[in-house]
């Protein structure tokens, strides 16, 4: 039927349909985190929770009678593994409970479901359904997937034909007016994305912010928001899945929303914005976050979003937040030089600091991920009178390492 081997890959991976969860199930209720990405907008995006159908299994319009989608009964060999929840089921369950059109055919020669309507979305000679798991595409149909607990399953249409997944990270919480840093890469293989548009979704339509951002060669791109309240953003690129959603809470200074602290009333004048999720201490001491002390990151997982933030007694100034970042590999060291916005080489023991503000919280998004090494973090604050914070170590003075 199909004359390539692409499209033998698309009725493998694009298999799927689900009737709902049977009265009695086989195995205890996983929950994972599901996005159905349709041709122009989002479908479905939340957490799904459900059981292993009991058999005869489940049916579908084009089914013509029920069949198993457990994992165990459905891969090439049959029986193996446990009974589990499979990316088929959940994609069901969605149509179901968002009152989308739902359909599939049964393969009797690849033991699954092939996907073939899901919302307004319906496959055809060219466009198939297909999914992902944690952003890596499954070679096998979607009955024969089984599922963890917080698995982050993609389904989208027209997979097969779009070049990127895309990946929209940033902070949680950001003050009205305040411009702070996106990064857009590809989600399989972590691949820069320049030219991608970032915007608001609204109701699963993506609608453009105030000037349009987009990413730079980096994957960069700054934005800022204009009102309060809880804004969930999207990167859309052309030949590419849109984003998962990133929701952000946007402040008004301190205004006792996001995780702020009100202003006192009997205040003589107003406390220094708070990057929400950022911890505080007392005196002017600072405070870096984004980072462990003494942690092993991963190179997938290393941090790329620096931040921190400083408290200021009453009576005093803040100047301005000054960061550093060092990294040694073997006898070689290095720091990162804020106006080049790279690493050079230094003496061993070297700090650079440069400047990322006057605001008494701050975040910071380094241009490219980091290398294997040792890195040391430090976070000072300087007063309007002159004064420096000292570097106190594992809250303003953080070492961890990236292998």
């Amino acid at each position: 039927m199909f004359g390539s081997i692409r499209m033998h890959l698309a009725v493998a991976a694009a298999l799927a349909g689900t009737l709902s969860f049977a009265a009695s199930a086989l195995a205890a209720p996983t929950t994972v985190n599901l996005r159905v990405e349709g041709s122009t907008a989002t479908l479905f995006e939340g957490p799904v929770s459900g059981e292993v159908p009991a058999p005869p299994g489940f049916a579908t319009p084009s089914s013509k009678g029920p069949h198993l989608c457990d994992f165990k009964d459905n891969g090439t060999h049959e029986g193996f593994g446990p009974n589990a929840l499979t990316p088929t089921v959940v994609l069901y369950d969605a149509a179901a409970a968002s009152g989308f059109a739902f359909d599939a055919e049964w393969s009797t020669s690849l033991n699954d479901f092939f996907i073939t309507k899901f919302g307004p979305n319906a496959s055809n000679e060219t466009e198939f359904w297909g999914y992902a798991v944690n952003y890596s595409t499954a070679e096998v149909g979607g009955c024969q997937f089984a599922l963890a607990n917080g698995s982050e399953v993609l389904w989208a249409f027209n997979y097969f034909n779009l070049e990127h997944l895309l990946d929209l990270t940033g902070p949680a919480s950001a003050d009205v007016g305040v411009p702070f840093a996106v990064h857009v890469a590809d989600g399989r293989t972590g691949e820069a994305i320049a030219g991608a548009a970032i915007g608001e979704d609204v109701a699963g339509t993506t609608t453009s912010l105030p000037g349009e951002p987009k990413t730079n060669a980096n994957g960069d791109a700054m934005i800022t928001l204009s009102h309060s309240g809880t804004i969930r953003l999207k990167a859309t690129a052309a030949h590419s899945v849109r984003s998962e959603g990133l929701v952000v809470c946007v402040h008004k200074g301190n205004d006792g929303t996001c995780g702020t602290s009100a202003e006192p009333p009997a205040a003589p004048e107003p406390p220094v914005r708070c990057l929400c999720g950022f911890p505080t201490v007392p005196l002017d001491s600072a405070v870096a976050a984004g980072v462990s002390n003494g942690h092993l990151y991963g190179r997938r997982h290393a941090p790329r979003l620096l931040g921190g933030s400083v408290t200021v007694p009453v009576g005093a100034s803040l100047k301005q937040v000054r960061i550093s970042l060092a990294r040694q590999v073997g006898r070689r060291c290095y720091v990162f030089d804020g106006f080049k916005e790279s690493f050079v080489r230094a003496r061993c023991g070297t700090t650079r600091f440069f400047s990322v503000g006057s605001f008494g919280s701050f975040s910071y998004l380094l241009p490219a991920p980091l290398r294997a090494g040792r890195y040391v973090y430090d976070v000072e604050a300087v007063s309007a009178s002159g004064g420096i914070s000292k570097l106190v170590a594992g809250v303003s003075h953080v070492v961890f390492r990236v292998a």
